[in-house]
């Protein structure tokens, strides 16, 4: 049996006060956790900087999470995945982890890219939130759904929002090919969230994009057939 007083003298009242948002935010029943980042290294480090400290205090205090606190937990991040650097943005520490091992590395090696370590930070602060309002006698508890790093998807079901934008810009995504089947558990493009191209192996798929001169032109061709 584990003395939960005795603990929490030992950690101080700083660290306890932290810990409600780092417990959510390194991966909880709520919320994943980041790839291959343990709670262990994340507590030594925000024992060892007050910046980092102070920012998962104040996550779940508000159902917002501040400019200010993001930019700690940003900077949190790039530590977590190259302890020693001194870069505090997710973006360019993936830029400068991926050219340091020259394209040889895998994308769960990387840290999130902001956009999704932003959401990964909304969801983990709706959940410290609740859990410090746990006293609460019916506290007013936004929808998840609404700007919490989830959404609904068409029948209604609550999902993950990953980003808030496109993961790469259109030029590149444009480049993106399958090579299998377009059935949902084979085709690359399905499994992210992209439109099948004329690069990809197989055309005349349910999952290709749709010109939108040629769909206009189709509907004009079939209006002049009803018309006969």
């Amino acid at each position: 049996m584990i003395d939960v007083g005795k603990l929490a003298a030992v950690l101080g009242s700083g660290v306890c006060s932290a810990l409600p948002g780092l417990h959510a935010w390194s991966g909880c029943d709520t919320v994943s956790a980041l790839a291959s980042k343990g709670k262990i290294k994340a507590l030594k480090l925000v024992q060892a900087n007050d910046l980092y400290l102070q920012a998962f205090t104040d996550l779940g205090s508000s159902w917002n999470v501040p400019t200010d606190v993001f930019n700690s937990i940003q900077a949190f991040t790039c530590q977590l995945y190259a302890r020693n650097t001194k870069i505090v943005g997710a973006n360019s520490l993936r830029y400068h982890m991926f050219c340091a091992k020259k394209g040889q590395i895998e994308s769960g090696q990387l840290p999130p890219c902001e956009d999704s370590l932003m959401q990964h930070t909304l969801r983990a602060n709706y959940q410290a939130a609740i859990w410090r309002r746990s006293l609460e006698n019916l506290p007013d508890v936004p929808a998840p759904s609404a700007g919490h790093g989830w959404e609904l998807d068409d029948g209604g079901s609550l999902k993950i929002r990953w980003m808030a934008g496109l993961p790469a810009p259109d030029v590149v995504l444009n480049l993106i090919s399958c090579r299998r089947t377009c059935r949902p558990s084979d085709c690359s493009c399905i499994l992210n969230g992209l439109k099948c191209t004329v690069v990809c192996k197989l055309q005349g798929c349910s999952n290709m994009v749709q010109d939108d001169a040629i769909v206009a032109q189709d509907a004009n061709d079939s209006d002049g057939d009803s018309d006969d």
